[in-house]
């Protein structure tokens, strides 16, 4: 039982540690999720401001109010941060970045059209990617505590970023255009650099997230993949290119607010599939949280089973072994003493505990029918020492009875000046009971008594040593060696082979060890480790 206890407080220890460790991934994948998500709120944030800095002051246009709109889902997205203990320091400070560039906004803003020079509206929108850049330590953060913990997630997690990046500087192509829109001028070469900067890393990011959406089984990053496939590169890309081109001569054809409402959406994809990817994520993370319940609840019932079982074999075992055998024992000896008054009742006793009792009270009442109490009392005592020394299937001696006889005669001096020991195995032993039954194992270990009795010299004694283990003491007349009485002792098992009850029969083979030793005290357990040997 202390076993069966140990063995499943460990194999419920390492499920709870497991289970533990996907809880505590999910919660730190979902706080990351968190983090990004964020980043992205301020990063889409930037549209409506550059749709709002490219007209004129109306405070409920539709620019505005998808602005104040956008606004709302960042402060709720940081607000879900500010939640989080380690998180709300970096969270607090990128807050207040946040409200500066925003003051920033709403004072060039609430100028007039005019009034609005390229300096001041590139300041703000300088103001607004910097908002986005001092989100990045709180993704560090956030990035450093999942892979601490985890480093498994690695790979998504990065995967996760660099989507996140991507749709960064997608935005930030799009807002290098919008003071050139906003003034209807042609495209300066400083910011046309910061554009193709721009492209290079949303080209260089996109080369390496593909390989790992691309191709993913998940068919819902297969879905978000294919969607950033047609409308961000089949759609936004090419708009942003023709923007780009008619920055040439200056003649774009388009407002700030139709630039921004038609290039925006098509970044929605990249969001969608950074989601789908985390998503996933998460999604295995919970299937393995909820193997390692199941396995938990699994390894705790089979437990508490086994233990339930075990007590309930001990508790029968007592019951219907021990206490009777300990009960027979006393009434043994009682007999043996010449106490026949009292019957005998195996009260409780079932199948062979009841036969053992009945056996005693016949025995009792053959003492009470025969006068002669003393005979029968000697001839009870010889019986009960006969099966001491009697191995109850065979009916040669067992390993107790020989030690015992080695040493009585070591002690009276009758032993040879050297004696011998034959130790002998019979092969394979287990496979005949998994193969014929028990019953015929039983067969083979009679039959085999019988033959190394019938082979052997007169006055050498066989008994059975153990399991299927048989040994020989040497002590017979005639000089032969015991190497060759262990050869015809072989041979007597082999040939001819073993007739079953059942039908059918088997060939029996066995294994041999032999020694012979000076007579000298202390001899016998040498003896028996040299023909062990």
């Amino acid at each position: 039982m202390a076993c069966s206890l140990a063995l499943g407080c460990t194999l419920i220890a390492g499920f709870h540690r497991n289970l533990q460790a996907n809880d505590g991934s999910i919660a730190r994948l979902t706080a990351f999720r968190e983090v990004m998500n964020a980043a992205n709120r301020l990063s889409a944030e930037r549209g409506p401001t550059n749709a709002v800095l490219g007209e004129e002051p109306i405070p409920d246009s539709a620019s505005r109010q998808r602005l104040r709109a956008f606004r709302a889902a960042s402060e709720a997205a940081l607000a879900r941060l500010s939640a989080s203990a380690s998180l709300a320091e970096v969270t607090d400070a990128l807050r207040q970045r946040l409200t500066l560039a925003r003051q920033q906004v709403d004072a060039l803003s609430g100028l007039p059209f005019s009034a609005r020079n390229s300096a001041d509206i590139e300041r703000v929108i300088e103001a607004m990617f910097g908002v986005f850049d001092a989100s990045q330590p709180l993704i560090d953060a956030a990035l450093t505590s999942l892979l601490a913990d985890d480093p498994a997630l690695i790979g998504r997690a990065l995967v996760a970023r660099m989507l996140s990046d991507l749709r960064e500087h997608a935005g930030r192509m799009g807002s290098h255009l919008v003071i050139p829109i906003a003034h209807a001028r042609p495209i300066d070469p400083e910011r046309r650099a910061a554009f193709e900067q721009a492209r290079g890393r949303v080209v260089a990011l996109w080369r390496l997230a593909q390989q790992q959406t691309g191709t993913h089984a998940d068919p819902q990053i297969g879905a978000a993949h294919r969607a950033v496939v047609e409308r961000f590169f089949g759609e936004g890309m090419p708009l942003l290119e023709r923007t780009l081109d008619a920055g040439r001569t200056g003649q774009f054809g388009l407002s700030p607010a139709a630039f921004t409402n038609a290039i925006v959406p098509s970044f929605a994809p990249l969001e969608q599939l950074r989601d789908a990817f985390l998503d996933a994520a998460v999604t295995q993370l919970r299937e393995d949280s909820a193997a390692a319940r199941r396995a938990l609840i699994m390894v705790s019932a089979a437990t508490g089973l086994v233990l339930l079982v075990e007590l309930a074999l001990l508790t029968a075992s007592q019951t219907l072994l021990f206490r009777p055998l300990l009960a027979a024992r006393g009434r043994i000896v009682a007999l043996a003493a010449g106490k026949v008054e009292e019957p005998i009742v195996g009260r409780g006793a079932q199948g062979e505990m009841r036969s053992l009792f009945q056996a005693l009270d016949a025995l009792r009442l053959q003492l009470i029918e025969r006068n002669g109490l003393d005979r029968e009392r000697t001839a009870l005592a010889a019986r009960l020492k006969q099966q001491a020394d009697t191995d109850g299937l065979t009916g040669v001696l067992n390993r107790g009875a020989l030690e015992r006889l080695a040493a009585h005669l070591a002690e009276t001096g009758t032993t040879p000046r050297r004696i011998g020991l034959i130790l002998l195995d019979i092969d394979h032993f287990k496979a005949i009971n998994d193969t014929f039954g028990h019953a015929a194992g039983d067969e083979v270990l009679k039959e085999t008594a019988l033959r190394l009795r019938t082979a052997l010299r007169q006055g050498d004694v066989i008994a059975r040593f153990g399991g299927e283990e048989f040994a020989i003491l040497l002590l017979g007349q005639g000089g032969e060696a015991p190497f060759d009485i262990a050869e015809r002792l072989r041979l007597a098992l082999q040939v001819p082979h073993y007739a079953l009850e059942a039908g059918g029969s088997l060939e029996v083979t066995a294994s041999f060890g032999t020694a012979l030793i000076e007579d000298r005290p202390c001899a016998w357990p040498k003896l028996v480790a040299a023909a062990d040997r």
